[in-house]
Order: structure tokens, then C-alpha cells, then sequence
């Protein structure tokens, strides 16, 4: 591949991370504030039908992924996730404050399951590194596999990916309750997905910045094992 190529698909590739990123803050900021500041303002429902309703384009997003990709990924999950702990809390009688902080109920959890497993012989960052490099292909797979038997320094960044976002998701969950107890409900969804946003920005520049020093550590293992 000529030099051109490569920058012609950096740049291909960057356009659609951005792109993806602005989808995901219309369907995730943009449309939830708009449809709780018109069910409250316009059709003056109560806090508790507006902000079940702003989780409808989550919802309709997580179907049409899943629909595509004919599986659950992980941004769908946590939604999905959320969906059901907010019907659950309608079910109950739940307060508006509950209903906000229904994604930080998974993300605390997944947060909380990330750092318990780095206690067990493999810890979550191991099977989620296997499914990232190998998905389903058994060979890879059992090459990965391979690679975290015979070399710990492979061990210790799966333990490492690990710590970095079980630390990240519990803050988030963390943060994101703080700003329920202390802002409108308006403020919390105009400036919430933003913050979600620059806590799981910042694990993967924190974790990309760890493998690229790894890596110069350890130059080629992973390109010669997966080739």
C-alpha cells in the first residue's frame, strides 16, 4: 500500500469514526433533551413519562443494531440493559432520579465485575481482548489462548486493559449519579452523554497510550502469533 493509501484511508477511517460519533450524541443528547424539553414544556406530561420517553431513540437505535449486525454488541447491551431496569423501575414506582441514573446501574456493575475478576486466573480483559483480536475463529482463538499461557508480559496488559476500565466505568457510573443529585433534569441530559463520552475517551487514549508502549516493549508478538 503506497503512502497516499494509507492517508487516503486514515482519513477515510477518521471521517467515519467522526461520523459514528455524531450519530451516537444526535440519538443519545440531541433527541432525548428535545423530547423531554417538549413533553414537559409543550405537552406538560410529568418528569417521570418524559424521561421514559427519552429513552425511546436508544431503543429504536439498539434494535436497527442488532437488526444489522444480527448480534448484541456492547453498546447495544448496556441500552438494552437500561431499557429493562427503567420498566422495572416503572413497574415499581420508581422515582425520576432512579430513571436517570438507570445506565449507571450497568456501568458501575460492569465496572465493579472488571476489577472483582482481576482476583480470578483470567480476568473479563482477557475474554473481551480474545473476542476483539479472534472473534469467532477457533484457530485464533486457540492461538490466543496460546499466547496468555506462555508469555506474562501478555498477562500483565490483559490484567492492565482490565484495571483501566474497570476503574473508568465505575467512575463514570459514579460521576453521572453526582450530576443527578445536582442538576435539573434538562442539565443532566444535555450534558450527560458528553461526559459518558470523555470518561470512555479517555480509558481508550489511556489504554492506547499503554499498548503503543507495550508494544515498543515487545515488538512484533502479537504480529508474528496472529499473522
Amino acid at each position: 500500500m503506497s503512502e497516499k493509501q494509507e492517508k487516503q484511508q486514515k482519513s477515510g477511517g477518521e471521517i467515519a469514526r467522526f461520523r459514528s460519533l455524531a450519530i451516537s450524541l444526535f440519538i443519545n443528547a440531541f433527541c432525548p433533551y428535545v423530547i423531554y424539553t417538549v413533553l414537559k414544556n409543550v405537552v406538560h406530561t410529568s418528569d417521570f413519562v418524559a424521561i421514559v420517553a427519552t429513552g425511546i431513540p436508544s431503543l429504536i437505535d439498539s434494535v436497527v443494531r442488532i437488526i444489522i449486525s444480527r448480534r448484541i454488541d456492547v453498546i447495544a447491551a448496556i441500552a438494552l440493559v437500561a431499557i429493562v431496569i427503567g420498566l422495572i423501575l416503572i413497574v415499581l414506582g420508581g422515582s425520576p432520579k432512579l430513571l436517570l441514573v438507570r445506565e449507571s446501574f450497568f456501568t458501575f456493575g460492569y465496572g465493579i465485575m472488571f476489577l472483582i475478576s482481576l482476583l480470578l486466573p483470567k480476568p473479563l480483559g482477557f475474554y473481551t481482548g480474545r473476542q476483539f483480536i479472534a472473534g469467532n475463529d477457533r484457530v485464533r482463538i486457540d492461538k490466543f489462548n496460546s499466547v496468555w499461557e506462555r508469555y506474562p508480559f501478555f498477562r500483565t496488559a490483559m490484567r492492565m486493559l482490565t484495571a483501566f476500565w474497570g476503574v473508568g466505568l465505575a467512575l463514570e457510573a459514579i460521576v453521572r449519579t453526582y450530576m443527578v443529585l445536582t442538576m435539573s433534569t434538562g442539565q443532566f441530559l444535555a450534558v450527560s452523554p458528553f461526559v459518558l463520552y470523555g470518561i470512555v475517551g479517555a480509558i481508550f487514549v489511556a489504554t492506547g497510550f499503554y499498548m503503543r508502549r507495550w508494544r515498543k516493549r515487545h515488538v512484533g508478538v502479537l504480529e508474528h502469533e496472529f499473522a
